[in-house]
């Protein structure tokens, strides 16, 4: 009968091993870079909604990150200066880089920002906010003027 349990067991320790373990959100701490940015806009923070109308969440999810436009190319793939070759490109989108220093407990990585996420409105803290909520996307509001 420990045999299974063994197994078990080990499959759970990889499973944590290779995802990030999922924290509480809280607030920024008091004083930090992202409190400087966020604390001054959280009414505008609190009230956002992605364009499906559903809400961003609170101040607690929403931190700001690096963000960039990328394109997407058919098939083939970018060449070596990075673009797409000629008759190509098929969009742009936005993706976020993902850091343990703004969503502790998350895997640093860039994610794609699905385009019914973006907000469309304008953006007062002039930098990317990203709300993330169990290591999703909830809502993306780009800087103002892009």
């Amino acid at each position: 009968m420990t045999r299974p349990l063994a197994i078990i067991g080990a499959a759970l320790m990889l499973g944590s091993a290779t995802h990030a373990v999922h924290v509480l959100a809280a607030p920024p701490p008091y004083g930090s870079d992202d409190w400087n940015v966020m604390h001054p806009y959280k009414e505008w923070v609190t009230s956002q909604h992605d364009q499906l109308g559903r809400w961003c969440c609170d101040i607690a999810d929403g931190r700001p990150v690096d963000a960039e436009i990328w394109e997407n190319c058919q098939f083939p793939a970018k060449d070596k200066n990075g673009d797409c070759p000629k008759n190509t490109l098929i969009g742009t989108h936005w993706w976020v880089h993902i850091t343990e220093k703004h969503f502790p407990g998350e895997l640093d990585r860039w994610e794609l920002v699905p385009d019914e996420k973006i907000i469309r409105k304008s953006n007062p803290t002039g930098v990317p906010i990203l709300w993330l909520y169990q290591g999703k996307v909830q809502c993306f509001a780009p800087p103002d003027g892009v």
